[in-house]
């Protein structure tokens, strides 16, 4: 049986979740005020429909109470983020996800019942000024205010060195999960491309080339350690 989802609020991060929810064979309803994003979605979900978000009558007439996850997207608007998860959570809906703009947002969110708070734009801007702050950090992931796992370009002393010699663990307190490493691939009309492929699980004795790309977990100041 395909997992029931239900979306609120179809700005371009609700829009997302629901469209890719629909993609993975997901059971989707999205809700929205806007009639015009409700005709631009309805034929991509399970049911789109218009309607205030704040009426526990209509949610429940949509069977919300019944989804294995809720997710809130209500952009700008959080006292109806507000009142909806006090709704979502009074029918015991099993999973809440709501969107915050603010730390303070989020913790208010969870007081209020919601399981997951997600804060794009603070992740966004986190990103940026990773990647400001050291142009070798590609991608950054938050766990907490503490861990985080970075996608960071080899340093140039690491090259040509295997991974019991780096010894990343010991050296910086700081966890190599993978690394993606370019492949040279001859296509059927003989040209070659070079794609970008997940190694798998390093040991030891894994050797660092020059174009990998590390994945690793820890604290960013023993990251940055790492790129000085």
């Amino acid at each position: 049986m395909n997992n029931k989802f239900a979306v609120i609020g179809l700005g371009d991060f609700g829009k997302n979740v629901a469209l890719t929810l629909s993609k993975k064979n997901c059971e989707v309803i999205a809700i929205d005020k806007n009639i015009d994003i409700i005709e631009e979605i309805k034929d991509s979900v399970s049911l789109a429909v218009k309607t205030d978000a704040t009426d526990e009558k209509s949610l429940l007439k949509l069977g919300i109470d019944q989804v294995d996850a809720a997710v809130i997207a209500l952009g700008g608007d959080f006292e109806d983020t507000v009142l909806t998860c006090v709704i979502l959570n009074q029918l015991n809906v099993k999973r809440i996800v709501a969107r915050a703009s603010t730390p303070i947002q989020e913790k208010i969110l969870l007081k209020l019942g919601a399981h997951q708070v997600v804060t794009p734009e603070v992740e966004i801007a986190k990103k940026i000024a990773n990647s400001l702050i050291n142009d070798n950090i590609l991608e950054s992931l938050t766990l907490d205010e503490n861990y985080n796992i970075f996608y960071i370009k080899a340093p140039k002393n690491f090259v040509g060195k295997s991974l019991q010699e780096i010894d990343l663990r010991i050296r910086y307190n700081v966890n190599l999960i993978t690394l993606k490493r370019k492949y040279k691939e001859t296509k059927l009309n003989g040209e070659i491309e070079i794609i970008e492929k997940i190694y798998g699980v390093p040991t030891a004795a894994t050797v660092i080339e020059e174009d990998d790309t590390l994945i690793v977990f820890g604290k960013e100041k023993q990251v940055l350690k790492i790129l000085d």
